[in-house]
């Protein structure tokens, strides 16, 4: 018997706090945008409701988005930006969002809403956080009820005030971030290595016996000539373009160049240069690969820079044999003088 007198005053209880539906009316930002909401998702640990307000002096009831927080807010946002094609696409991200009120001694009642939202630029490859913006604000009521369509007005305000903080926020960034880059800018350095007591750069002239200052290694040969060629680079965003300023050098190292002194001759130092120009030729067909490149990161770019260096490298090598090989050394001389056709021919289209 007490079972069943305690069962309908627990049903009172739960029925006592109900749950206000609210939906969002269109309103229009006051600015121009270049960006629109693409989706919008809620990350709140809590996503029941959006907090909880006073039905009357002793009530209390939970208050959601009619159809759902993440559909509702979406709609609004993207009825509330201008309707026309952007470059910049971005995802609205809910870190928080709730409605408190407190009843206060006199009878009134203080109300505090709060909104934190993350704005992540969507790309081909990758979606990428660029900000995050608080904003919040409280009113006071003496009403038992709030009016019809207070809280409506008041979220509606803040969802607002969050696109005109990243609308201001892109104006001060947009130019600089590396997430929203409009494409990539290659700048090759001028070569302006000096010569010293080591090394010799291609730029600077043709090499001669005295260049090749190294013990000799390998007696099967007459002479050989340390060939290579290296890169540098830096990064930085400018006026919304990754700006790659890329430096390069070939030049042969004299301390591991050598000739025997029954190799003294023209026609010999002639092969040793043609090495030193094939090191050149792929230089130029790196610089020709790096300026074609296009990316979305400076982190993607360098690694791209990279990969094309180790497989320029590995072509370096190649040809060096396959000259070698072609020429027998020097001693074939029709081979020698078809690799020298052939390298001053590469030569000739680096500019092209």
């Amino acid at each position: 018997m007490k079972i069943l007198r305690l069962l309908p005053i627990l049903l009172l209880f739960f029925e006592s706090f109900g749950q206000r539906m609210i939906s969002l009316s269109m309103e229009k930002v006051s600015f121009s945008p270049s960006f629109s909401i693409n989706s919008v998702v809620d990350v709140r640990p809590q996503r029941e409701n959006i907090g909880s307000v006073f039905l009357s002096a002793t009530q209390k009831e939970s208050i959601s988005f009619k159809g759902g927080i993440e559909p509702t807010i979406k709609k609004f946002l993207t009825q509330s930006l201008p309707n026309k094609e952007t470059q910049l696409s971005l995802r609205y991200r809910i870190l928080d969002l709730k409605i408190s009120e407190t009843k206060l001694p006199n009878g009134n009642f203080s109300g505090q809403v709060q909104l934190k939202v993350a704005f992540d630029r969507i790309g081909k490859k990758d979606t990428i956080s660029l900000t995050e913006t608080t904003t919040s604000t409280s009113f006071l009521r003496s009403d038992p009820q709030m009016p019809s369509g207070k809280y409506e007005t008041i979220l509606a305000s803040l969802f607002i005030k969050s696109l005109e903080y990243f609308d201001k926020w892109l104006t001060l960034n947009g130019s600089k971030h590396e997430a929203l880059i409009k494409g990539v800018k290659i700048v090759f350095l001028p070569e302006t290595d000096v010569n010293d007591n080591d090394t010799i750069y291609h730029h600077t002239r043709k090499v001669t016996w005295d260049d090749f200052r190294g013990k000799p290694t390998n007696t099967r040969y007459g002479a050989a000539i340390f060939a290579n060629f290296a890169y540098g680079a830096s990064f930085q965003v400018i006026d919304g373009y990754i700006v790659a300023k890329v430096s390069t050098k070939t030049y042969m190292v004299r301390g591991m160049s050598w000739v025997l002194p029954s190799s003294l001759n023209d026609y010999a130092l002639a092969h040793e240069q043609l090495h030193f120009d094939i090191a050149r030729v792929v230089t130029e067909r790196f610089k020709k690969k790096i300026a074609a490149m296009k990316a979305d990161l400076i982190i993607d770019l360098n690694s791209m820079i990279q990969y094309e260096y180790l497989e320029s490298y590995r072509e370096m090598n190649l040809l060096q044999k396959q000259y070698d090989a072609e020429t027998n050394h020097s001693l074939f001389r029709q081979g020698q003088a078809e690799w020298e056709s052939k390298v001053r021919k590469w030569l000739s289209e680096k500019s092209s």
